[in-house]
């Protein structure tokens, strides 16, 4: 017949020698040194990554040289846009495989029909009075 031994592993004392023993503390330590060097390398990393963003960024969207007009998104990763690029008008579709000139509009008409479909985009009335003509 097999006998049962009761053993008590409430007792504290192996945890104590643990908590004192020179080990912890250099485990310890080095968690927070490595820790502190991978924080470290962070912020280097993303101060870099903002001054090269802002030395070779591209500085032709600040002088208004480009201007996107309108844009349609057509599904996921694919849009018509609608661009001024010093004073010329294109039409240039985006997809997956590329950027490709669609066409350019230079005739007066359509200049002149392009800049009224603007001006009433900017007298469009705002949202809320649209949510109280549905409330009424």
């Amino acid at each position: 017949m097999v006998e049962w031994e009761l053993v008590n592993y409430s007792t504290t004392q192996p945890m104590r020698s643990i908590m004192n023993s020179p080990e912890l503390f250099s485990s310890l330590l080095k968690i927070v040194s490595a820790l502190a060097v991978t924080l470290g390398v962070m912020i280097i990393a993303a101060y870099l990554f903002k001054k090269i963003m802002k030395k070779g960024g591209v500085k032709i969207n600040d002088r208004g040289l480009i201007k996107i007009l309108s844009v349609k998104y057509l599904g996921p990763k694919s849009s018509i846009m609608l661009i001024n690029v010093l004073g010329h008008i294109m039409v240039i579709g985006i997809s997956n495989s590329g950027i490709s000139l669609l066409t350019e509009i230079v005739g007066a008409e359509s200049l002149e029909q392009l800049k009224n479909i603007q001006g009433q985009e900017g007298k469009s009335a705002p949202f809320s009075d649209y949510l109280k003509r549905l409330l009424k």
